[in-house]
């Protein structure tokens, strides 16, 4: 497999080329521009979400891949926080840890050793009693990780239908691409299917992964199962079967034919070949398309200036039109651009339609929660109702939070026809973060303090209305001159029996009012909270939009300017000088459309491998 160096070697080399050009025709615009992209060159990063239930073997794939026990692996333990594995060049852990009574505070880094690294990342939890530990950090100098490939390791301790489920469905909103975990042990279930449709809501690129094949003889039945599952469901994904423990072994062996018998080579290859390889087309063809921009706006200067010099007479009619493409860019500059309006009033209906769209949805929760309260005695149903809550409202802060990001996407095209550029490439750069994060901010439990009422208190209230009947018939029956003989009694007994009833539905109805209060107090804090750290990414969406479109447009009134000065002051120059000067105009214009060829010569796909 090729290294970083390797795989990106041609384009950068022709991005250094433009940043010399760049630097030499005095453009530290077009330098920072081209700059930035090298960097994203040079430190690339593509994530990989490894999701799946509890159990299912997505450590022991990881440390399959990588050929390390990294991601700690146990039958009776189970990672509690995300484990990230990128390439270093030395081996290298870091925990990051918050205060244990402050733990939604920033997480400071943690240097700790591998042999550490199970105590911070599982449940079994014996690290720092004064710490609360939000994640894992692995360096490893692997090849497979050599090109930007990170691995995520994502908890999976009670089931999919928890709030660990939705911290991964969060992790995969940022995500380049997961591999969803199931073993060979059974079919998918129902939760794992409905799982699977969020994750392809959120993430570009899923592929399903069936672990644990070498245990269990009738995987490839169970195979056939799940990919007519697939079918059904309308969805069209892959479905590798791999074996991590025979993978250990031919790695052991150094055997190659057992390797290819764990299923590892194919899942690498789609790795390298499809995940990776995508990003890195994405970065090389965003690359390509400002070195051909800064090409062009080197070359304007030089262009307008000779097109002055071989016409005198035509001078006048490209003076007027360089002037009237500096005053279009000088627009483009000024606050009352028509791009600067589009975006301003862009991000309004944004924040209003993002901000309505999650009240509708908090509002459509409350109703399925109110009904599900008055339909049942919280006591009884409250341990299964508070999971429920807490998962569904996080899914649809993740749902919300996917609105946001593809309008934002929608508005950077908007702006961008302004200045005939691509929006699109800004898209990958926008600062939208892992929405599930803001969750961890509420304050407020969605918790009821529930107590069924005791055996004695139930025989009071019973014995107080047995006692009230037997009372009022027996003074009754004085009253009349009637001997009532055993019926006060039973009348006392139905009475007793109302009694109880009636405190049990009192204390239900109790219960019911509790637990709505609590819902509304989560459900309030929930968009406390989310509704502010919404307000504050459009914001920074906004500023983001703004700036790289400022930057376009002060690149363009540069060059229109620059422009226009050469070819008027090639006007003024005298016959004697125009061959000369035209001379060392076409030998600049050769050099940067030799910097545009070799530009145009890049091709979007780098060099692919196999496994």
């Amino acid at each position: 497999m090729p290294s970083t160096t390797d795989q990106h070697a041609d384009i950068r080399a022709v991005l250094r080329l433009g940043i010399q050009a760049s630097v030499a025709y005095s453009r530290p615009d077009l330098v920072e521009r081209l700059e930035l992209n090298l960097g994203k060159l040079s430190d690339p990063n593509v994530q990989v979400v490894v999701i799946g239930e509890f159990k299912q073997g997505k450590s022991s794939l990881i440390n399959a891949l990588v050929n390390a026990k990294t991601c700690p692996v146990d039958d009776d333990i189970a990672t509690s926080v995300p484990t990230v594995l990128s390439y270093g060049e030395e081996k290298a852990a870091v925990a990051l840890v918050a205060p244990v009574d402050n733990p939604e505070a920033e997480p400071t880094r943690r240097e700790i050793t591998f042999d550490q690294v199970p105590a911070y990342a599982t449940e079994l939890g014996l690290t720092d009693p004064n710490v609360a530990v939000k994640g894992v950090e692995i360096k490893l100098p692997r090849k497979l990780l050599a090109n930007g490939l990170t691995l995520v390791d994502t908890p999976g301790v009670g089931g999919l239908g928890s709030a660990h489920a939705t911290a991964a469905l969060g992790a995969l909103s940022v995500a380049d691409a997961a591999l969803f975990v199931s073993d060979a042990s059974q079919e998918f279930t129902r939760a794992e299917m409905d799982f699977l449709t969020q994750a392809m809501d959120l993430c570009p690129h899923v592929v399903c992964v069936m672990t644990k094949t070498d245990f269990y003889p009738a995987w490839r039945r169970v195979l056939e199962i799940n990919q007519g599952h697939l079918q059904r469901a309308g969805i069209d994904l892959p479905i590798l079967s791999v074996s991590s423990t025979l993978r250990a072994e031919a790695v052991r062996r150094n055997d190659r034919e057992l390797n290819k018998d764990s299923g590892f080579p194919e899942l690498v290859k789609m790795l390298t070949n499809e995940i990776v390889a995508e990003n890195a087309t994405r970065e090389r063809n965003r690359s390509k398309q400002d070195l051909l921009s800064v090409s062009d706006q080197l070359a304007s200067e030089f262009e307008a200036e000779l097109s002055a010099l071989t016409d005198p007479e035509n001078a006048k009619q490209l003076m007027e039109q360089l002037t009237e493409a500096k005053a279009r860019a000088e627009r483009l500059k000024g606050q009352a651009a028509k791009w600067s309006t589009t975006l301003n009033d862009g991000v309004a209906d944004l924040t209003s339609d993002v901000d309505f769209d999650f009240r509708q949805r908090m509002r459509l929760i409350t109703q399925e929660a109110d009904a599900a309260i008055a339909n049942s005695d919280p006591i009884d149903t409250w341990a299964e109702f508070e999971p429920w809550l807490v998962n569904r409202v996080s899914n649809e802060v993740v749902t919300n939070y996917r609105f946001l990001t593809e309008r934002a996407a929608s508005l950077s095209l908007e702006v961008g026809e302004h200045f005939e550029v691509d929006g699109d490439q800004l898209m990958d750069d926008l600062e939208i973060h892992n929405p599930t994060g803001v969750l961890a901010k509420v304050s407020v439990e969605p918790t009821v303090d529930l107590a069924e009422t005791s055996a004695g208190a139930k025989g009071m209230t019973m014995l107080r209305g047995s006692y009230s009947g037997i009372l009022m018939f027996g003074m009754l029956g004085g009253m009349v001159g009637l001997a009532l003989g055993p019926i006060p009694i039973g009348v006392g007994l139905m009475m007793g029996r109302k009694s109880l009833k009636d405190e049990k539905a009192r204390q239900t109805a109790q219960r019911r009012a509790q637990a709505k209060n609590s819902l509304r107090r989560y459900c309030d804090e929930v968009s406390f909270q989310v509704s502010k750290d919404s307000r504050d990414t459009l914001r920074r969406v906004q500023r983001q939009l703004r700036n790289h479109y400022s930057t376009r447009a002060e690149e363009m009134h540069v060059s229109t300017s620059q422009a226009l000065k050469a070819a008027a002051e090639a006007v003024k120059i005298g016959q004697g000088e125009r061959v000369a000067r035209k001379k060392n105009i076409e030998a600049e214009l050769g050099r940067i459309r030799a910097l545009r060829a070799k530009a145009e010569a890049i091709v979007a796909n780098p060099t692919q491998v196999g496994a």
